[in-house]
């Protein structure tokens, strides 16, 4: 397992750098032939602290949530693409995975296989230390300036966008979004509430103090593993499900976690 807490600034402001496709293949469990596999598809300009690349390697709470919880006898791999939600469009072997909520990037979601969720993750908004928002309702966001990242979907604000009631402002970059929203060059920033802590924290300018965050949050969404629809792996989902519940119960999937909180 990486340590995060040793990324070094080069390794945050650098890693469009890895860009390329890139696969490992993680885990066959010894002494079983793995007559199956399946590949975690994760962004290669990362969702930290879900999927990052660190010196080349694919790393984060998304993979380490795989590990634990696919299925026994199992070849798993990861491969790092600019678009991995491309590769769930396709049906049949080979079978991707992504951790990801139903509502984040499609309304076809009966055209993918998808799990029990795995992690609930609040969406909150961060606004200047200096000029902080709280948020109450809709309300609160009119005529401000929100911060994005492009092509990213927010369901908990599209309405304002559509409405014209707020501005959208889209950026590439998280922390180029936090540096933006600490210098009030945006008024507001919705994040989940693992990743802009976690970034904070790992990036030498920035302070928590810099920011004020709501104390009520948009709204929660719940990750789930999908893969691309395949009728032999769809048989797999009982014993992934039965996993996920184990993994909750037994206190895995909260440890795992805590490595990034």
């Amino acid at each position: 397992m990486y340590d995060f807490k040793r990324l070094s600034k080069h390794s945050l402001l650098y890693k469009y750098a890895f860009s390329a496709l890139s696969l490992v293949v993680l885990l066959v469990p010894s002494g079983v032939e793995a007559t199956e596999s399946v590949t975690l598809a994760v962004f290669s300009r990362e969702w930290a602290p879900f999927e990052m690349v660190v010196d080349g390697r694919a790393g984060g709470a998304s993979l380490d949530l795989f590990k634990a919880l696919m299925p026994d006898g199992v070849a798993l791999a990861v491969e790092t693409l600019p678009a991995p939600r491309s590769v769930l469009h396709q049906r049949g072997a080979p079978v991707y995975a992504r951790l990801e909520a139903k509502g984040w990037w499609t309304r076809d979601a009966d055209k993918y296989l998808w799990s029990n969720p795995v992690v609930s993750l609040e969406s909150v908004l961060y606004s200047p230390a200096g000029k902080p928002v709280e948020y109450v309702n809709e309300e609160s966001l009119y005529n401000l300036r929100i911060g994005c990242i492009r092509n990213y979907v927010y369901p908990e604000v599209q309405n304002l966008f559509v409405s014209g009631k707020a501005e959208r402002y889209d950026v590439n970059d998280d922390i180029l979004l936090l540096r933006m929203l600490k210098a009030g060059r945006v008024d507001v920033a919705v994040f989940d509430s693992i990743s802009a802590a976690w970034l904070i924290r790992q990036t030498p300018d920035m302070r928590a103090a810099d920011f004020h965050v709501a104390e009520k949050p948009l709204g929660v969404a719940h990750l789930r593993f999908v893969f691309n629809m395949d009728e032999n792996w769809k048989r797999r989902l009982p014993e992934i499900n039965a996993k996920i519940r184990a993994g909750r119960a037994d206190g895995t999937i909260d440890r795992i976690l805590k490595q990034y909180r």
